[in-house]
This record gives structure tokens, C-alpha cells and sequence, in this order.
């Protein structure tokens, strides 16, 4: 939903984490997969992913808006099969740390991502009735 807010370089970081998230609870499940899927698409054609040390990471995502960006993507893939598991919520805040997002506003975007979720599982409720 935010990957647009992010430069190809960017975006290749981004991929990797979002893979990392996906397997780092030892399970992947279709939600993830499909969640990984709308990430590549809404990526620039030909992204790779690329593996940065998350200590680098504030040099890459110079400011607020991709930082923010990065972070909603990442606990969306957390929370996008209803099971964001402490390895998840780990990497997120460590990430959060290298990009100084206190607490209250990591909350804050975790609060936002489950409202959103939440919602488009309604409209796909009401879909399906």
C-alpha cells in the first residue's frame, strides 16, 4: 500500500524484509505468500531483493515518509494472517530503533494496520453475503 512512497533501492530492502518477516515465526501460510505477492507487484518491474544490515538502514531511508513507509509494510506482513508472532514484532522493533520510532508511534502504526486489515476483511465479508 506504501511501497510507492519508496525509491527501487528502497523497495529491494524491502522485499528482503518482508521475506524475513514471513519466515522468521518458521512458517509461512497463504496469506503470507499472497501478502508478498501485492508487495513484488506494487514494486518497480525488475526489484530485487537486497539484504542490508538493519544498522545501515537509517542511511538507505533518509527520511520520515519512507521510514514510516517500511514500517507499515513490514508489521502488515505481520499481522496479515492474524499471528504476529514475537520474532515478528523483534525484527519490527529493532528496525524501529535504528530509525528512532519511539513506542507510541510503533503502536500507532500497529493500531492503523489492524483497523485496516480489519476493514477489508469486512468488505470481503460483505462481499460474500
Amino acid at each position: 500500500m506504501f511501497v510507492h512512497y519508496l525509491n527501487e533501492r528502497q523497495q529491494g530492502i524491502l522485499l528482503h524484509y518482508a521475506d524475513e518477516m514471513m519466515r522468521v515465526d518458521s512458517s509461512v501460510d497463504a496469506d503470507e505468500l499472497v501478502h508478498m505477492d501485492v508487495i513484488r507487484k506494487q514494486a518497480e518491474p525488475g526489484v530485487k531483493a537486497e539484504d542490508v544490515p538493519a544498522n545501515t538502514l537509517p542511511d538507505v531511508f533518509e527520511d520520515r515518509a519512507s521510514r514510516l513507509a517500511f514500517l507499515l509494510e513490514l508489521v502488515g506482513m505481520g499481522y496479515v494472517n492474524e499471528n504476529f508472532d514475537p520474532r515478528q514484532s523483534k525484527l519490527v522493533n529493532d528496525i524501529a530503533g535504528v530509525f528512532e520510532v519511539d513506542e507510541r508511534e510503533l503502536s500507532e502504526i500497529e493500531s492503523w494496520v489492524k483497523e485496516q486489515l480489519s476493514l477489508v476483511r469486512r468488505a470481503h465479508r460483505m462481499m460474500e453475503d
